[in-house]
């Protein structure tokens, strides 16, 4: 696995990436829908904000971006294409912007997780401290967690 900066010509692929992992998840065709246009990376986030691409043999794995208009940084995006999940891939996206947030002075990042992540996000040291309620079609009672993860260990 390689992790490198993300560019323009990664778009089309990050969005599918995104799309690909939030339906791994089982959420209905209607509510991914829904997600659709919040699931895009924005063009202009890219080389504007530390966006990394993980690529196994030259093909897109996965990616993961942060936003650094907001204090702390945000984790706005970390996806792994499912045939690739559980091999380390977003464990590496992990710690390598939590890396470039230390490197700019950032003692920790907050993440926005679905709630299917939090498991992972708590095995790679993050801790939760705050939930936003997040009801969908089913689920009435859904939240998102709200976790910091130090960028001190990365």
């Amino acid at each position: 696995m390689m992790i490198r900066p993300a560019s323009l010509r990664d778009l089309a692929e990050m969005d599918q990436v995104a799309l690909q992992a939030k339906a791994y998840w089982g959420y209905t065709s209607r509510q991914l829908d829904h997600w659709a246009e919040d699931l895009k990376t924005k063009p202009e986030t890219i080389g504007a904000w530390p966006t990394a691409i993980a690529e196994v043999n030259g093909q897109v794995a996965g990616f993961a971006q942060l936003d650094p208009t907001v204090n702390p940084w945000e984790l706005v995006s970390l996806w792994v294409k499912p045939e690739f999940m559980r091999r380390g891939i977003g464990g590496s996206l992990l710690r390598h912007v939590q890396a470039v947030a230390r490197d700019s002075g950032m003692p920790e990042i907050h993440i926005d997780s679905d709630p299917n992540a939090l498991p992972f996000y708590l095995a790679c040291g993050a801790i939760e401290v705050d939930a936003v309620a997040a009801p969908i079609e089913g689920q009435p009672n859904r939240v998102r967690p709200q976790l910091r993860a130090s960028t001190s260990g990365a």
